[in-house]
């Protein structure tokens, strides 16, 4: 049994304000690819399929075999915070790729079609990945933060198009 499935966090205020902290990829005190806890807030919170689902809060939770994979955050929803490298960042629905870049430095690839941007950051030999979206280009709309993301995927970065050596160092 997935000794993560079970009960809904309980909080004091009653809303569900989860911390992430996009330096040392942490959602409150679990840094992904790790167990989370008894004591995290939202250790008890993980569906069968391993998903911890906090809409009313924004975010998304994701775990495979009891281990943190990813983090999904809607700004629209979100009640945390992020923080990075322990220091708090303002991120929001007003948030621009400009703004992204000069916080987090370039990209290790941008995806621009049409109706978005995606922003992906890449981190321990591309074990762990960043995305910021931008779904109409201008206004960040969701985070993800994931191990093993999108990119890592050999056929995920032929449809992305990219053509920078895998794994970035």
């Amino acid at each position: 049994m997935n000794f993560l499935a079970g009960r809904k966090p309980a909080t004091p205020s009653g809303v569900f304000a989860l911390q992430i902290e996009l330096g040392s990829f942490k959602c409150g005190q679990t840094v992904l690819g790790a167990r989370p806890e008894q004591s995290e807030c939202y250790a008890n919170s993980f569906d069968p399929k391993g998903a911890a689902k906090f809409d009313d809060a924004g975010v998304e939770l994701g775990a495979e075999d009891n281990v943190l994979i990813s983090a999904f955050i809607t700004l629209d929803n979100f009640t945390g915070s992020f923080s990075k490298n322990g220091s708090m960042i303002s991120i929001s629905t007003e948030t621009t790729p400009d703004e992204i870049i000069s916080q987090f430095g370039p990209p290790y690839w941008t995806d621009n079609t049409d109706e978005e941007t995606i922003l992906f950051y890449e981190f321990q030999k591309g074990r762990i990945e960043l995305q910021f979206e931008f779904p109409d280009k201008r206004r960040l709309g969701f985070v993800t933060l994931s191990r093993e993301g999108v990119l890592s995927k050999s056929d995920q970065r032929k449809a992305y198009g990219v053509s920078k050596e895998w794994p970035p160092k």
